[in-house]
Parts: C-alpha cells; structure tokens; sequence
C-alpha cells in the first residue's frame, strides 16, 4: 500500500543512511587520529588501562633524568677518585723515599705539602649540579655505619595499584675522602689502634740467655821471661769445668796437648785464641762437648751449650792448678772478669706511643712459654678502663700498657713490667724455671684486631720533618688510605654500572609500555581503510536508496491524472 502520510520506504533509507554515516565518521576518527580507542566511551577499560600507561611512561622519562643525573655525578667522583689514586701512590713513594738516611726530608716534605693540596683541590672539584660525594659536611659521619644518599633508578606499581619510587643508594661512609668533622678516608680514624702500641704485626720469639764465665787472658807477655810460660813434658794444667750445674768434670792441659793441637814443638800458648783452640781439644779428648770455649779482643768465654735434662745454664771454672813455673794459668785461676748464669726468656719490645681503645674496638693475640699451652687474650675498652680505673680506654705511657698486658697475661707464664719506654714479657720463673737459650722462649703471635690498621693521622698533617713521628706509622697508614680509595673506586664503578644498567633498562621499559598503550588503543589502519571505503560506497548507495523512496510519493500522482 501507499501512503502519502507516512513513506515507509523513507524512513527506513534514511535510518540506513544515518547509520552508515555515524559508522563512517567513526572510522573517518579512527583513521585521522591513528587511534581505536581514543577516549573513554570508545572502551572505558582499554581507555583507563592506556592512560595509566602513559603516565607511568612519563614517569619512566622523569626517572631516567634521574639517573642520568647520577650517572654524571658517579663519574664525575671517579674521574677524582682516579687521580686521587695517583697522587696518594706519590706521595707514598715520597714517603719511603725518606726513609734513606741521606734523604733531604725537608725537600721531600715541600712536595708532600704540595701533593696533599693537590689532592684536597681535587677532591673539592668533584661536584656536579653542586653536589659533591669526595667533600662533604656531614655531623657525626666518624659514628655512622652508613649515610646514603639515594638515586631515583625506577618506578614501582604495585598489584593493588599503588606507586612508589625505586632508588640506588650510594654509603657516603664509604667515599667521602674529607668531612668537615672528621671520618673521611684521607682522615684520622677515630677508632685507630695505630701500632696497637708496638704491637702492630707482631711476631716475635724472645729466648733466655746461655750462662757463661769470661776470663781475661794473660799471656806470656805478662812475665819477664816469655819462655818460663812454656809447657815441658812433664807440665800440666787442670781445672774443674761445672756445667748447668750438672756435671763436673776436670780438664788437663799439658805440652803433648798443646803441640798437637797448635802444631808446635815448644809447649808455648801465646794467644787467647791459642788457649781456647787447646782447651776445646782437650775436652774433645775426653769425648766431652759441654759448650763452647772462644777467644774474643783478648778474653776468653766459656758459654755453656745446656746439657739436656738441666735445668740450669752456666759454666763454672774452679780448682784450677798448674805445674808450670810459677804456677802460671794465663787468668783462669783468678776471679773471672764476667760471669752470668743462664736467664728464663724474655723480650723487649718499645712503647710506640699512645692509643685509644674505642667502644666496639679490640685486638687479640696469642703467647706460648716454652712448649706450654697457648694462650688467646683479648684487649677491649672495659679491660683497659677496669685496670688502669678510667673511662676513655687511653693507654698513655709503657707503664699503662704494662699493666694492662699483665692484668690479661695472668696465669700465663708470662711476667710483664716497663723499662722506661720498653715494654718486657718474661718467663714466669715460678712456672717455668727452667733456663737458658734452648730452655726458656716466649712466642707472641697472631696479632689482629677488629678495624684492621686505620690511620691516626689526616694525610693533609703529615710531617716527617719532626723526629717524634714514625715514619713507618705514615707509610703504614697512607698506604692503608690508598686501599681504601682503591676501594672507594671499586665501590662506585660497581653504582655506576648499576646505574647504566638500570637506565638501558628504563629506556627499554618506554619502549615496551609504548608498544603496550599500542596494542590496546591503535587502529588498524589497513582495517579501518578497507573499512572506510566499503561505508563510503554503503553511504553512496544508502543516498540512492532515500532518493528513490522519495520518488516513490511522486508516482501516487499519477492514478489522478
């Protein structure tokens, strides 16, 4: 039927018209913005997703000027720590040079002096965007473990959507070469134990002495007449020898000895040395080596060689009798000139000035009495202050030490007692009385301590122009702080290859969020072209199809004409 009212055919063309047209115009979108999805109505949860990711991934690019802040500052403090390096190897070199005694340590000190300012300058010229790591002003760092300072290297969602920030930290405690308050690795260590008070690598082994009898001799030059000193054949000498104590034994000398031995025909002993070579025989005569008889400037020593099982060390000559004229005995029938028994062990060492034992600081070591048990002690600031009844654990004179190794040595068998600027452990004779240098040894060993060996000194105060400093105690420390720059520089290669690192990854992590937002929101663009033709040709027909519907009213006309 026709209506000419209401044109059915009309409405539905214009309908289909419509919806092509709002479909191509859709597309028309898509294609001109490159994007599918390009607000929220397009897909709300495509749209919230991709918006997310793109300010996480302006996020990223905000991170990765963070780092590359940091990677500027980490090499710019390498490049310093790099010639700081250099110069601490200088000056150490200078500093062993001035140990040769013909060294000019005046000369040597100016070019230390110069070396030490070239290493602050540089070490003040390591900042970057004004911050510097090697130079800092930090209370309080001496105390500390650790003071970060942080890098902002990533950024963090969780799976509850939360945000967070991800840093690098660098441990100033571990780079700052000089702090306005001390602590920094160019500086003194509050903690040092310095040369732990002469104790520093310590490894000695003190004996006890060997007894012995020193005579002068007198030779024939002392008579009148030099040939009444001669020996005839029926002459003779004896005298008892008492060796540590132990055995006895008396010893004859007469002309067959002394030609034999000398290589003579007279009977005649000239010399000290003479005299030693014919007793030495003589008690090789008689199977019998109970030490060693020499001649030295003159004299004449007998050292005893400690007969195993005594416990004693000596050598006593006695009862000494001679048939040659005028009872001649070359000294050994008077009183010896020296004598001195056998000693327990002992060792000196010297006081290497003051120290402190901090809180939390230690040093240990071991001692041995002869083949006794070992014994381990260890030094901390309660022993020190509980002994000498202070409270800042300074050990300040060889008197101090003394009573502080004595107080943790007892019971060990070793005595300890000062001698002016000496310190001296001994074998305890109450427990180990035996005596001598093969009978009574001290062994002190395995020093060690909790820091390991920290400079007492700033390197920018080095003075070797002043006898009172050690000039070792500085080789020592300075080559301690150059370890600890070398590892300083270790430590922030590592940061800076973390550092690069990270920022490769950021870099990657925008590419991969952008490739992310546009597998979700981007147009198919050969989709959408196919697409946006076939709706053209679908809006050209849909055209032709409305325009024939109108002409349909016309033909109603005609059934009137």
């Amino acid at each position: 039927m026709s209506s000419i009212n209401t044109n059915y055919s009309s409405i539905a063309a214009l309908q289909t018209l419509r919806s092509v047209t709002a479909d191509l115009y859709s597309t028309q979108n898509r294609v001109s913005s490159g994007l599918r999805i390009a607000k929220a109505s397009d897909n709300a949860a495509y749209w919230s997703v991709a918006t997310t990711m793109r300010m996480d991934n302006r996020s990223l690019s905000a991170v990765s000027d963070a780092l590359g802040l940091g990677e500027a500052l980490v090499d710019t403090s390498s490049s310093a720590l790099a010639s700081i390096v250099d110069i601490i190897g200088d000056m150490k070199a200078k500093l062993i040079a001035a140990t040769e005694k013909s060294a000019d340590r005046t000369k040597i000190q100016e070019e230390l002096d110069a070396l030490s300012g070239r290493l602050v300058a540089t070490a003040g010229s390591a900042s970057f965007s004004g911050e510097n790591w090697l130079n800092t002003d930090i209370s309080g760092l001496d105390a500390m473990s650790r003071y970060d300072k942080s890098i902002v290297s990533a950024l963090l969602r969780g799976a509850d959507g939360s945000v967070g920030v991800g840093t690098t930290d660098v441990d100033l405690t571990q780079l700052t070469l000089f702090n306005s308050t001390g602590g920094g690795l160019l500086q003194a260590d509050e903690k040092s134990l310095g040369l732990i008070g002469g104790l520093r690598n310590a490894d000695f082994v003190g004996t006890g002495q060997r007894g012995f009898s020193l005579f002068w001799f007198f030779g024939p030059n002392f008579l009148p007449d030099p040939s009444t000193a001669a020996f005839t054949a029926t002459d003779s000498m004896t005298f008892d020898l008492t060796v540590d104590g132990a055995e006895t034994r008396r010893v004859t000398i007469d002309k067959n000895t002394i030609d034999s031995t000398l290589g003579t025909s007279n009977g005649m002993i000239n010399t000290a040395d003479d005299l030693a070579a014919v007793i030495r025989a003589a008690m090789s005569n008689m199977s019998w080596s109970p030490g060693s008889v020499v001649a030295s400037a003159g004299e004449l020593i007998f050292t005893s060689g400690e007969i195993p099982g005594a416990s004693q060390s000596s050598m006593v000559v006695s009862n000494v009798n001679s048939t040659v004229a005028g009872g001649y005995n070359f000294g050994l029938g008077a009183p010896p000139a020296q004598r001195q028994d056998g000693t327990v062990a002992s060792y000196p060492f010297t006081f290497a000035g003051p120290f402190f034992v901090h809180r939390d600081v230690k040093f240990s070591f071991s001692v041995q009495t002869n083949s006794g048990p070992v014994k381990n002690v260890t030094i901390d600031r309660n022993l020190v202050d509980s002994v000498l009844g202070t409270s800042d654990g300074k050990i300040n004179t060889a008197g101090d030490y003394a009573r502080v190794l004595s107080a943790v040595l007892a019971g060990s068998g070793v005595q300890v007692a000062a001698a002016g600027t000496d310190i001296v452990l001994q074998a305890d004779p109450a427990l180990y009385p035996d005596k001598g240098a093969t009978r009574s040894a001290i062994h002190l060993f395995g020093v060690s301590d909790n820091i390991g060996f920290a400079p007492n000194f700033d390197i920018t105060g080095i003075d070797i122009t002043n006898p009172a400093n050690d000039l070792q105690n500085y080789i020592g420390g300075i080559d301690m702080m150059d370890q600890k720059v070398i590892r300083a520089a270790s430590y922030l290669g590592d940061i800076g290859k973390r550092l690069n690192m990270q920022d490769d990854f950021v870099d990657t992590l925008q590419d991969s969020v952008a490739s992310g937002i546009g597998r979700l929101v981007d147009a198919d663009m050969e989709e959408e072209s196919s697409r946006l033709t076939a709706l053209q040709t679908q809006q050209q027909l849909a055209r032709q199809s409305l325009w024939i519907a109108n002409g349909a009213q016309q033909n109603v006309l005609t059934l009137f004409q």
